[in-house]
């Protein structure tokens, strides 16, 4: 996967693996691995197009991910008045 100069701040931009995270209402995916262009110098992701539709796909069908996890959700008003 070649990768052209960072829009932002012209740093060189190569491919790396990253998670990405999808919301999908009140359903979150987390997908790892995924193969992005990622600036060296300011950390812009770049995501082909293919990457951007697999993603939606697997989760819009349903498909059943290798793990589950827990995350914990804060109320943002509430924790910021603590």
């Amino acid at each position: 996967m070649k990768f052209d100069r960072c829009e932002y701040c012209k740093g060189a931009v190569k491919a790396r693996r990253v998670t990405v995270d999808l919301r999908r209402g009140k359903q979150l995916c987390v997908f790892r691995n995924v193969t992005v262009g990622v600036c060296g110098q300011c950390g812009e992701r770049y995501y082909p197009g293919p990457v951007l539709e697999r993603p939606e796909e697997l989760a819009r069908h349903g498909i059943n991910g290798s793990k589950t996890i827990k995350v914990p959700t804060f109320d943002y008003a509430v924790a910021s008045r603590a």
